[in-house]
Formats: structure tokens, sequence, C-alpha cells
């Protein structure tokens, strides 16, 4: 699974951040334990010292009242030490025998630590009283407490505080990538992205810098493009209409008109694909359109041409079916699939077989045409959704500018959808559009 550089940003971060915590705590660690053993050897000396001061000033009765006092109140144990006890050692040997030796500097060479005597588990200190040996037990926790886990707190509020800093870290470095990629999207669907900020790093500047001036020069230059074909078409056009007029009132066969005016209509044609190939994308997006409808609407105009007979659609809509974004995109991508099915798709019997059908997607809608044409060589697939593209075969029998596909991959891409081709095994060509929801109001 490929990351999003934010969240690759995010655990390099973080496991910098975890490496150098790691570090710091082992350091940490080792440069704590001969101050937290002193403390604790010097809390133990003073129990120890206190307790056989006591012990040398009590007699009788008076020493075995205070050592229930102990026992009882601060939970502390004095016994008498013999030479057969099973004597076992306390914890981490490195630690105990740092600790031993701290209590060594202060209560004599003769003191031990232990961690169990007699199979009895605890803090166990051996000392003398006037050179007699004795044993005194601790609670254990006493040294849990002395050794503490506050750092633990501590270390697990730097961790989040890390962590937290390296979400802003990663946003702030992803927040401008993510705007130049949401910017060059846009410009690929053939809409005009807002500017992008200037400021900030010098890298990031001068590349939202250059992506303006690129991105205002492809707007100036679509515009540019189609205020140019706009003119041509009107140029073109007007003079198609006269000579048109001109052949319905000029005296000649009528084979020969309707050769001339199937010439002229052609070529209107033509001019027509160029226009709206080179049409803007439309303002009007994000509204409800009723799919059915719409597809009912393109195939009425197909059902009134002269090739009624020849041509044969059948369509698979289901009922209710509504896709957000624009009737007029949506029929002109339905008119250009039909068109390239009738006049690429006749069969070997002169008719023209499509099967059009339209489902609903999760986010959005899928549409699939099909007809039983001839079809084209498989290596010819990629070419044909490419502006002035036809298949070879075609190119001298059928009239059109090679832009009907062309249109329909724009119109898709604007919509965050993508066109593909295939080849049925029973002959033909597959064509499937997906066209994702146009965002609410825009």
């Amino acid at each position: 699974m490929r990351l999003s550089l934010f969240w690759r940003t995010f655990w390099l971060i973080a496991l910098l951040i975890g490496a150098s915590l790691a570090a710091w705590l082992q350091l940490f660690k080792a440069a704590e334990r001969e101050p937290r053993a002193e403390r604790f050897a010097w809390e133990i000396a003073s129990v120890v010292n206190l307790t056989r001061a006591g012990l040398l000033s009590a007699q009788g009765e008076q020493r075995a009242a205070f050592l229930a006092d102990l026992a009882r109140e601060e939970r502390i144990r004095v016994l008498p030490a013999e030479p057969h006890d099973r004597i076992e050692p306390f914890g981490d040997r490195q630690n105990a025998a740092l600790l031993q030796t701290k209590l060594r500097e202060q209560l004599g060479p003769s003191t031990q630590l232990a961690g169990r005597v007699n199979g009895s588990e605890g803090l166990w200190i051996g000392f003398e009283i006037e050179g007699d040996p004795y044993w005194m037990l601790l609670d254990v926790q006493r040294l849990r407490r002395q050794a503490g886990r506050t750092w633990l707190g501590w270390l697990g509020i730097a961790v989040g505080l890390a962590l937290a800093g390296a979400l802003v870290i990663s946003r702030v470095i992803n927040r401008p990538l993510s705007r130049l990629a949401d910017s060059i999207d846009r410009v690929s669907r053939g809409e005009s992205p807002g500017a992008l900020p200037q400021a900030g790093p010098t890298e990031l500047a001068a590349i939202n810098r250059r992506f303006n001036r690129l991105a205002t020069d492809l707007h100036a230059l679509d515009r540019d493009r189609a205020e140019a074909l706009a003119g041509i078409s009107h140029d073109i056009r007007t003079p198609l209409a006269r000579l048109r007029l001109e052949l319905e009132m000029t005296p000649i066969d009528d084979a020969t008109r309707a050769s001339m005016v199937d010439e002229i209509e052609r070529i209107d044609a033509i001019v027509r694909q160029f226009v709206e190939f080179a049409r803007p994308n439309e303002l009007q997006m994000g509204q409800p359109v009723d799919v059915p409808a719409v597809l009912d609407s393109v195939l009425q105009g197909f059902l009134q041409t002269a090739e009624v007979d020849s041509l044969h659609i059948e369509s698979t809509v289901e009922p209710g079916i509504t896709w957000r974004g624009s009737p007029t995109t949506l029929a002109r991508i339905l008119t250009n699939l039909i068109e390239n099915a009738r006049r690429y798709g006749r069969g070997a019997n002169g008719s023209v077989q499509v099967k059009i059908s339209i489902e609903r997607r999760p986010k959005g809608i899928r549409l699939i045409v099909r007809d039983r044409g001839p079809g084209v060589a498989p290596e010819q697939l990629d070419r044909l959704t490419r502006p002035f593209t036809r298949a070879d075969s075609e190119r001298n029998r059928h009239g059109g500018s090679g832009l009907g596909l062309a249109i329909v991959d724009r119109l898709a891409r604007r919509h965050a959808g993508e066109v593909s081709l295939s080849l049925p095994v029973d002959g033909g060509l597959q064509i499937d559009v997906t066209l994702n929801d146009a965002p609410a109001g825009t």
C-alpha cells in the first residue's frame, strides 16, 4: 500500500522523534541510576541508624514494645541474623550492587542487601548492633516509591505532544502540495483554478508562481481558440447556408442536388464538432439530472433522422436514476456516443445495432454503449479518444472529424471520470464511460 505524502512525512517525523526519545530515555536512566541509588541508600541508612539508636536506648520490655511499634506503624521488622540463613540477591544485580555499595559507604563494610532470606521475600538489610548481626526487613514499596514512575507520565505527555507536532508539521508541508495537485486536476478538467499563493518557502513560491503563469496562459489559449473557432464557424457556415439556398433554387437534377447538399451538411457537421470540442466548460453544474429523461430526448433526435429504419437502439436504464451535473453535458456525451456507433457500427446487413445501458455507481453513473459493427484493430483502441483520430479502415468510408470520442473523453475527465474502450468477443465495439457526481452548488 502506497502512503500519501502527508502520512509518509508524519511517520518519518514520528520515527525520528521515537528514536530520539528512546535514546534520551536510555541516557536518562543511565544518568539517574546512581543519584537514585544514593537517595535510597541515604533513606535506608537513616532508618537503620534510627532503629539502632532506639534499640540501644531501650531496655527489656521497652525494646519489645519499640520493635512492635516499628512493625505495626512503619512495617519494619528487626530479626537476629543466624549463620545458617539462606540469602538470595535482591532484584536487578547491577542496581542491587550499586545500592549495596552506597549502603556500605554509610553503614559500614559489613552491610548486606538481600531480596529473600530463609524464603521470605522483601527488602532485607543486614547490619550490626554492638557487633551482633541483625536483619531489617523493609517494605519493598519503599524502593518503588523512591524509584517512582512519574517520568513515565512525563514521557507519555512528551510523546503525545511530539506526535501532535508531527501532525501539524506534516499538514503544513503537505497543504501547499495538496493545493497544487488540486489545481492541476482542475486544469486537466478544463476548469480555471484560482491563483495559488506565492508566499511561503522560496521553492514552493517559485512553483506556485510558475503554475499561476501556466494556468493563465492555458486559459488565455483556450479562450482564444474558442473565439477563433467561433469566428471560423461563422465565416464558414454562413457561405454554406447561402450555397444550400442557391442549390435549392438552381435547376439541376435531384441526384446532383442531393449529393451536393450531403457534402454541405458533412462540412457543416465537421465545423460544428470543431466548435463543440473547443467549447469551454459549462458554468451550470451540480444540479440533479434526470438521466432517463435526457436519454429519451437524445433518442428522439436520432429517431427523426433519415436513417431511422436502419438504426436500432436498445436501452436499459435503472428507473429513477439521477446524476449530479449538467443535462447539457450528459446529452452531449450520449449524442456523440450514439453518433459514433451510428457512423462506424454498421453491420454486414446494413443495419446499426446499438445497445445502451446506464447504471448508478456510489459516486456517479456508468454508461455503456455497444455496437455490432466490424470493430477496430486492438492496437488502435488507445488512439480513438485522441482528437482528429479515426480507425484507418474507416477514414475514407465515413465523414466526420475524428472528434466524437475525444469530446466524450474530455467531458468525462471534467467530471473526474474516464473512458475505456474494449472489443467484445462476439464482435463490435464497447465504450464504457464513468461520470462522477459534481459537488453540489458548483
